[in-house]
């Protein structure tokens, strides 16, 4: 197993060569201490997603765990390998290396998209308004517009009271409208990145009284303020003449910043690239979710724009890779592409008018949402072997029906008497039954059953073979059991959005998330943010390093 030093990650970061490093943990681990950059991937998604975070069979990869006695590393590492990637390295020690470097962790999730958002802050001078005021100016009738920028659903669940729906880089469209209309604009996320992203994007499409909502939904019910159930005001929906103005002025915005226009015949070529393993590639549509699952180009993820920009490090794990953005008339893909490129992401293309181009040259599309399959469901299905009745009875007897899910899972819904033996720990856990694991071997459950089968499947790799899975567990019949037990730890291994949490996390994550630039400072990957100058051009796009 090859094994990379600090220093030797240090030199690959600061370098050109196209690499990714992922923290291999579960998410909440992750989230309470990790590498600025890295990218999550559970060990219990990793056959599932690596296909799409890394095409190129050849790019550099490294995997980290805490170190110490933790092997979930050596494990994803032996599984990338098996998967057909020539270049994978196991950091030696993992995080305790790190920090014997003297080097800190990050805490919190999707960490450079945030830091990102409030280095625009703090660098264009992005207006706010707070949320006390905003309050005043509804008690006084005070006319304005206040736009919901986060995803339709989000929009559906709740909202701050008299809020339109104006989804991410939808507001590209509705632009003019607002113009003319000569009221102030509120914009507002859940937290901060969303609403300060959307402020500064309409500000550069020419809107001059714009503010975002200090803190947004967050902050809404931190002052005591109840947000506003049920439909809502709606959907803001924009004028011909806005749209074709907003058109024009993001695609100047993209062509500013550098990013380039792709024809469709070209993106077909790297998507066979990507397919052939010779291509990092990213195809991400920015569209709402409901027009991607409509129809879609092959190969592309789900991705609205707003999301696009917070979330880059979940779905951009090789930051000099290729990245394409769809949308239908290039609008939303254009906005996108610039602050792609603010980020100082290299690769950044449209593609050239958008799905309907594609589609005129016959090019296939998909519908649904097309997630990705484990690249070991196929094995699984056909070696791993199910349990009898008989089987799981003996089983529950001995302790060994193991529930390899997520904590949130098992509490939500399991087998009655079954354990919790988290994924990324099943081998270790075998280790430590010794030979008894051999003798009797655990039956593994998960709620979905082709998770159990590649926790079997990758146990099998590791040496202890005869492990089996239950199936149709959840069924009319079956005993079943939900909530906490002594044998659980408290800690969760599944992030719990702080709007989710109770106002204190809401109070404690919007702290962190306000000192971000100067917790970061030191630990920069990202480019700062700069506004683009006009006529600055790049022409590499489809260069490959």
């Amino acid at each position: 197993m090859k094994r990379i030093t600090f220093a030797q990650l240090l030199a690959l970061r600061n370098s050109e060569e196209e690499h990714a490093l992922f923290d291999v943990r579960e998410s909440a681990q992750a989230h309470r201490g990790h590498i600025f950059g890295a990218t999550f991937l559970p060990r219990r998604l990793l056959a599932q997603r690596i296909g799409a975070l890394v095409g190129r069979r050849g790019t550099s990869i490294v995997v980290y765990d805490d170190g110490g006695a933790d092997c979930r590393a050596q494990y994803a590492a032996q599984a990338l390998i098996r998967l057909g990637y020539e270049a994978v390295s196991v950091l030696e020690g993992g995080l305790d290396s790190w920090l014997a470097a003297e080097q800190r962790l990050c805490r919190g999730s999707n960490v450079p998209s945030k830091w990102f958002g409030e280095t625009v802050q703090e660098h264009a001078g992005v207006p706010t308004v707070s949320v006390n005021v905003l309050h005043q100016w509804q008690q006084a009738a005070k006319p304005l517009r206040v736009c919901d920028i986060r995803s339709p659903e989000e929009y559906a669940r709740a909202r701050v009271p008299q809020a339109v729906g104006a989804f991410g880089a939808d507001l590209a469209r509705l632009a003019a409208d607002l113009r003319r209309a000569g009221q102030p604009v509120v914009v507002h996320c859940s937290g901060r990145t969303r609403s300060i992203i959307a402020c500064q994007a309409l500000r550069l499409l020419g809107v001059d009284e714009v503010y975002a909502l200090e803190n947004g939904t967050m902050g809404w019910r931190l002052e005591g303020l109840p947000l506003e159930p049920g439909p809502g005001q709606g959907v803001l929906l924009p004028s011909v003449g806005s749209r074709l103005d907003g058109r024009s002025r993001a695609m100047a915005l993209a062509h500013a910043a550098g990013a380039e226009r792709l024809e469709p015949g070209a993106l077909q070529a790297l998507l066979e690239r990507r397919e052939a393993g010779t291509l990092n590639l990213y195809v991400l549509d920015v569209r709402q979710v409901a027009e991607f699952a409509a129809a879609h180009v092959p190969g592309s993820s789900a991705l609205p724009g707003g999301l696009a920009v917070q979330r880059t490090d979940e779905f951009i794990a090789v930051r000099a890779a290729a990245i394409v953005l769809v949308d239908d008339d290039e609008t939303r893909a254009s906005l996108t592409a610039y602050w792609l490129r603010a980020m100082g992401l290299p690769r950044v293309a449209v593609l050239a008018g958008g799905l309907p181009a594609w589609q005129a040259q016959g090019l296939p599309t998909r519908a649904g949402r097309d997630r990705p399959r484990s690249r070991d469901d196929a094995i699984a299905q056909r070696e791993i072997a199910t349990a009898s009745a008989a089987e799981v009875r003996e089983a529950l007897a001995a302790n060994r029906l193991w529930f390899v899910d997520t904590q949130s899972r098992y509490l939500a819904c399991r087998p009655a008497g079954s354990l919790w033996v988290p994924f990324g720990d099943l081998e270790s856990r075998l280790a430590s039954l010794g030979e008894a694991a051999s003798e009797r071997p655990p039956v593994l459950v998960a709620e979905r059953e082709a998770l159990a089968r590649t926790a079997a499947l990758n146990a099998g790799f590791a040496g202890w073979d005869g492990i089996k899975v239950m199936v149709d567990w959840q069924g009319a019949e079956a005993d079943l059991a939900a909530g906490p037990t002594d044998a659980v730890p408290a800690v969760s291994d599944v992030v719990v959005q702080p709007y989710d949490a109770g106002l204190e996390a809401m109070r404690e994550y919007l702290r962190w998330e306000q000192t971000l630039t100067q917790d970061c400072r030191e630990q920069r990957f990202f480019t700062p943010y700069a506004r683009p100058s006009l006529g600055q051009e790049h022409s590499n796009f489809e260069e490959t390093p």
